[in-house]
């Protein structure tokens, strides 16, 4: 099975779910994502930190240990977004498995980083920044 390393920097989170998803599905391999916390989300700030925060204030109407659980650290967040678009059958939670997430780049995949790519004029929020706002606590 080959290996696909993907280089999350300046990356757009939905737009990276989908093709990762696709190389899940399509190819069956395994996929490898570096720079994590650097994948960012387009948008106004308020409104990108208000639809992440209330996920992860969400009650459940009886047991306090029932209620979902949404992930705060840029890794759980990204391989969460790829689950999404994954069907919901034995196949999709199989393909789930070959997803490997990592926040920084770790030593081993130094050289076989692709080059990130460059930002236009937008307003965007990395993932780093809404973890560390949703409470995850890691070093750089």
């Amino acid at each position: 099975m080959k290996m696909i390393v993907i280089n999350g920097e300046n990356k757009v989170f939905g737009r990276l779910s989908s093709e990762i998803a696709e190389k899940l599905l399509k190819y069956n391999e395994k996929v490898v994502v570096v720079n994590a916390r650097k994948v960012i989300i387009s948008g106004n700030y308020e409104s990108i930190f208000e639809r992440f925060f209330e996920r992860t204030e969400r009650g459940g109407k009886g047991n306090p240990r029932n209620n979902p659980k949404y992930p705060r650290y840029p890794d759980r967040l990204i391989k969460r977004g790829v689950r999404g678009m994954l069907p919901r059958n034995p196949r999709g939670a199989l393909v789930l498995k070959n997803l490997t997430v990592h926040i920084d780049v770790p030593e081993n995949f130094n050289k076989e980083i692709p080059a990130s790519v460059k930002l236009k004029n937008m307003k965007y929020l990395t993932l780093e920044e809404i973890s560390k706002r949703l409470g995850a606590k890691y070093s750089n």
